[in-house]
């Protein structure tokens, strides 16, 4: 076993964080199913495909500024804590179909640079996609954000999918871009599809 993937089979231990900021990963992560501790990966790259699916995230889990240069499928992974993927970049495809984020689900300014599944999440926390860029098809199909959906300068350059997404609390979607169109009426379009239980802004 890799140091690594040693790191990531350690217990939770509170107060405790395994440090992976930076590094250089050229093998595949395949932790399907596991019960991960508080972690670090701020600044990593990944060379190799991350498989999740199904991982219980128990603590803390960095990935801000990370690069992901082969697929990530993080489905039916569960968040117990904030989830940070700020300034990442998704160079592949990135899988976060059915996932629950009981903290914030953070993508701010990330990179999305090829499919993107967004879909069927539950975000007890808020969504938020600050300037976040989707470059390929975007999916966030039948999500539910109860702690609302922050799209300040969101970008969709390809189709974007929100049909069945709902929003309860704030819907900000100020400069929304969709296909390179950010006036008011392309915010107005993706408005359109959402479910929304509370205050909006476009």
């Amino acid at each position: 076993m890799s140091q690594v993937l040693a790191k990531l089979a350690h217990p939770l231990r509170r107060g405790e964080v395994e440090d992976l900021r930076g590094l250089v990963i050229d093998e595949p992560i395949d932790l399907a199913g596991a019960a991960l501790p508080n972690l670090d990966f701020t600044g990593a790259t990944f060379n190799a495909p991350v498989a999740l699916r199904g991982a219980v995230f128990q603590g803390l889990a960095w990935f801000a500024d990370c690069t992901f240069n082969a697929s990530v499928d993080f489905s039916g992974a569960t968040f117990l804590s904030d989830a940070r993927f700020d300034k990442a970049g998704f160079r592949r495809g990135a899988t976060f179909s059915g996932v629950e984020f009981h903290g914030v689900a953070g993508f701010d300014q990330a990179e999305l640079g090829d499919a993107a599944f967004l879909d069927r999440m539950t975000c007890y926390g808020s969504l938020s996609l600050d300037r976040t860029r989707f470059a390929g098809t975007a999916s966030l199909q039948d999500s539910e954000c109860f702690g609302g959906l922050w799209g300040n300068r969101t970008e969709f350059a390809g189709r974007a999918d929100l049909r069945g997404l709902e929003v309860h609390g704030r819907t900000w979607l100020v400069g929304a871009a969709l296909a390179d169109d950010a006036t008011p009426a392309a915010a107005n379009r993706l408005l359109g599809s959402i479910r929304s239980y509370g205050y909006h802004w476009v």
